[in-house]
């Protein structure tokens, strides 16, 4: 690696990354919302549509969650991994995308509520379980929830963005300590908070069941979704400014490994689940899986085997892989992908014995996905791309070469 290499090149082309997002987010607009006009076609039907809104919010909400997380980890470890990824990150969790986020949350728990959450909602008195869990499972305490859960997410994510572009402005590292100090207790918080929030918005969807790993196992799935979404953009624009020279086979290194530790934890975490669940054949938990190995449902089930864990975890063991941009975008965009096979192998098996994806299942993921690109891109054309106030800088020449 030459020194030219790991240095700034003034003379390179400037990123439109957020322009590319913005047009990507009109055309899954429209697209989406054609979709979702041919799928109508036959009739608004809550108990069809309740079951894709959820399944396009659950992808989404899990990617905007993933960004916050990786946030708040950047901000606690201050590794230089994250230096040209931190505003990725922050463009896909800032408060306004947790104000969309909050929306989307609120239309399933309202228009979608009978559909979606009937079964405890409207519970017979005779179901005993759902009565004793009546004092948490409670239509007006559940809305409640949803107020705090998505104020605390917003009121962190302002708080250190708004501190991280002060440190941009006046060069005072105190900012950046203020950002340590509040990132490190916000992940304990950011955890207590999203097991609750995916424990209310899905989990609650089959209220007789319920996993211990449940909100640790979305939140690494999220974040293996945003940083395969950040490893896309930092490095298709490797030579464009302010990319070029900041991406070197170091880094590129540092983000093979970190998918390649999030893809083995979310593999361990999906096997242990259903290692405790079928080893103890409890008719109330045995059901969640039957239902996903059943219409086709084991199909879907055998290609997130290969495609979520297999193919990554062997690629990504690779150096080479890790050191050659193209492969290491194209394992990054099956991962992205496999993620929204998987959103629609847990959501959807709740409401459909077969696998058969239907108009408004396309239509609501790429309609909810329009609106979160246009977001995330003015997010990303708010502030510089890559935080020069960071003081972890790349390393350059040989050095770099020596970590390689």
């Amino acid at each position: 690696m030459s020194h030219e290499s790991t240095t700034m090149n003034h003379d390179a082309p400037m990123t439109k990354i957020n322009t590319t997002f913005a047009t990507l987010g009109g055309v899954c607009l429209v697209a989406g919302g054609g979709a979702l006009a041919a799928g109508l076609s036959g009739g608004f039907d809550l108990k069809t549509l309740g079951p894709s809104f959820l399944y396009g919010l659950m992808f989404w909400l899990l990617l905007t969650i993933g960004c916050f997380g990786l946030m708040l980890l950047f901000h606690t470890t201050r590794g230089r991994w994250g230096t040209p990824i931190l505003r990725v990150f922050e463009a896909g969790s800032n408060p306004i995308m947790m104000v969309f986020m909050f929306a989307l949350v609120m239309i399933a728990a309202t228009i979608f509520k009978d559909p979606l959450y009937g079964k405890w909602i409207n519970a017979s008195p005779m179901d005993l379980i759902v009565q004793r869990k009546a004092a948490y499972l409670n239509y007006n305490f559940f809305l409640v929830r949803q107020v705090i859960y998505f104020v605390v997410l917003a009121l962190i994510g302002h708080l250190l963005i708004t501190w991280t572009k002060r440190e941009e402005a006046t060069g005072d590292k105190a900012w950046s300590d203020k950002r340590n100090n509040l990132a490190a207790p916000g992940l304990v918080i950011f955890f207590l908070i999203f097991t609750f929030m995916i424990t209310d918005v899905l989990m609650s969807v089959d209220p007789h069941w319920y996993s211990t790993v449940w909100g640790v196992l979305f939140a690494v799935g999220g974040a293996l979704g945003a940083m395969a979404l950040a490893t896309i953009i930092a490095v298709s624009q490797r030579n464009k400014a302010p990319y070029a020279g900041k991406i070197d086979n170091l880094m590129t290194k540092d983000f093979g490994n970190f998918l390649l530790m999030l893809t083995m934890l979310w593999a361990y975490l999906s096997f242990s689940q259903l290692l405790i669940i079928w080893s103890g054949n409890l008719k109330e938990f045995i059901p969640y899986y039957l239902a996903r190995i059943r219409g086709g449902w084991s199909t879907i089930g055998g290609v997130l085997i290969v495609t979520q864990f297999l193919l990554p975890f062997l690629l990504l063991l690779s150096p080479r892989l890790k050191r050659t941009p193209s492969l290491l975008i194209t394992i990054c965009i099956v991962i992205l992908a496999s993620r929204v096979l998987d959103m629609h192998w847990l959501v959807s098996p709740y409401f459909n014995i077969n696998f058969a994806p239907t108009l408004s299942d396309v239509g609501f993921l790429l309609a909810i996905g329009g609106l979160w690109m246009l977001i995330f891109s003015a997010g990303l054309k708010s502030s510089k791309l890559v935080v020069a106030s960071h003081p972890y800088e790349t390393f350059s020449g040989k050095e770099a070469e020596a970590h390689v």
